[in-house]
């Protein structure tokens, strides 16, 4: 049976999904979180099966994996502080492999106009969620950690955006996807931590899984049997 192709991505990635899904709801938050360890493990074994650490794909997976872990003592405020690393460092691995492809596109004044527009709201926005964590969960070096997150999580989106604007293909959507999954995905996780509405976290495990597997479906698209042959000369 051949492991490597976007059917068998898509199914692992359902049955990650359906299987964290059934912990948030037969297990409590703390321990389900173990599900969503073995999910990131899961992805970065097989995308390891290829060739080990050959491809910039594979240190996201780790970034993801490294996050995912020391979110299960996220309660903890150096794990808390680190998981923001981790995912910042998802992201700005992310922009760092479709960069080359985008640095050259140009904008038009009214392109501008409307990124700066929607990047003033988003500043905006993220100033009201930090107003809104309780002062229990604050420590020295959160607001840093969280200020220097969200802003890289607008440049992954603008940088998906672009990318997929440039290309239109499945590749480009895949990550597009992806970028917006995760943010998403970050999203609904602040409102179900610090807020405190565990409903929120069945959004959140969705999305997070899916921006795994949207991540592998972007690297090996496409991918056929001349294309494996030469996974090693892959670009990402």
């Amino acid at each position: 049976m051949n492991i490597y192709n976007s059917k068998f991505v898509f199914t692992s990635t359902i049955f990650w999904v359906v299987l964290n899904l059934l912990g948030l709801y037969f297990l409590d938050d703390e321990h389900s979180r173990w599900l969503r360890v073995a999910a990131s493990s899961y992805f970065i074994l097989w995308s390891l099966s290829f060739h080990a650490l050959n491809s910039k794909i594979h240190y996201v997976l780790l970034s993801f994996l490294i996050c995912d872990v020391s979110l299960l003592f996220y309660e903890n405020e150096i794990f808390n502080f680190i998981t923001f690393i981790a995912r910042s460092l998802t992201f700005f691995l992310l922009v760092w492999i479709v960069f080359p492809k985008i640095r050259a596109i140009k904008y038009n004044l009214l392109e501008l106009f409307i990124g700066l527009f929607v990047i003033s709201v988003n500043i905006y926005l993220l100033f009201e969620l930090l107003a809104m964590v309780p002062e229990a969960h604050l420590y020295d070096y959160f607001v840093p950690a969280y200020l220097g997150f969200t802003i890289l999580t607008m440049i992954l989106v603008g940088a998906a955006i672009t990318y997929n604007n440039r290309y239109s293909n499945k590749k480009s959507l895949y990550f597009l996807l992806a970028a917006l999954f995760m943010a998403l995905s970050d999203v609904n996780f602040f409102i179900a931590f610090y807020l405190e509405i565990p409903g929120f976290y069945y959004p959140d495990r969705f999305l997070h899984i899916f921006s795994l597997g949207l991540i592998l479906l972007f690297w090996i698209k496409p991918l056929d049997m001349s294309t494996y042959n030469n996974i090693g000369n892959r670009e990402v």
